[in-house]
C-alpha cells in the first residue's frame, strides 16, 4: 500500500513538474510571438513610404526660371506624402530605411521654350529629362534606385535659359518604396 502511495505521490509530483515546465514553455513562446508581432508592426509601419507633389499649387499658368545656376525644384503641391519622407520646402526626399524605390518626374517646358532638369541622389545625376520643342511641351522619366537610409533625391532644373512651367498638376515629382532591403 505505501509503494502504490509513494508511486502516487511522484506521479502527482511529476505531472505538476511537467504542467509547470509546460506553462513556462507556453510563456516563453507567447513571449517570442508578441515579439515577433511588433517587429512585423515595425517593419510594415516602416516601410510605407509614398509622394507625389506638383510643381506649384496655383490653377494659374506659371513659368518658373531660367537660373543662373543649377536650381533645385520645391514642388509645392503635396497630393501624397505618406511616412512625411518628402519635404515641400526643399524639394528633397530622405530616405527612412533602406530599400529598393522607384521615382518619376514630369516636365512641362517653360516661357523660354527649353527644359532640362535631372534626377539627382546625394547630388550625383542619375537620370534626366530634356525638351527643346517650344512651350507646352513635356518630357519624363523613371528609375528605380536602391538607397540607403538618409540619402537624399531631388530634381533640379539646370543652370542658363531654361524654364519648366506648371498649372498645379503638369510638373510632377513622385516616388515611392518597392520593398526595404
Amino acid at each position: 500500500m505505501r509503494s502504490f502511495f509513494f508511486l502516487g505521490t511522484l506521479l502527482v509530483c511529476g505531472l505538476v513538474g511537467s504542467q509547470e515546465t509546460i506553462e513556462s514553455q507556453l510563456q516563453q513562446v507567447m513571449a517570442r510571438l508578441e515579439k515577433l508581432e511588433r517587429e512585423n508592426e515595425e517593419r510594415a509601419n516602416s516601410s510605407q513610404v509614398a509622394f507625389s507633389a506638383a510643381l506649384i499649387e496655383s490653377q494659374t499658368w506659371t513659368s518658373v526660371g531660367p537660373f543662373d545656376r543649377y536650381h533645385t525644384l520645391a514642388f509645392k503641391k503635396v497630393i501624397t506624402n505618406i511616412g512625411n519622407a518628402y519635404n515641400p520646402e526643399t524639394g528633397i526626399f530622405t530616405a527612412p530605411v533602406k530599400g529598393l524605390y522607384y521615382f518619376r518626374f514630369t516636365g512641362v517646358v517653360g516661357s523660354t521654350g527649353k527644359l532640362n532638369a535631372g534626377l539627382k541622389k546625394n547630388g550625383e545625376n542619375i537620370v534626366a529629362i530634356y525638351h527643346k520643342a517650344g512651350t507646352q511641351a513635356s518630357a519624363s522619366n523613371g528609375v528605380a534606385l536602391e538607397l540607403q537610409e538618409g540619402d537624399r533625391v531631388f530634381v533640379q532644373i539646370w543652370e542658363n535659359d531654361l524654364t519648366i512651367a506648371d498649372q498645379s498638376r503638369l510638373s510632377t515629382f513622385s516616388g515611392f518604396l518597392v520593398f526595404p532591403l
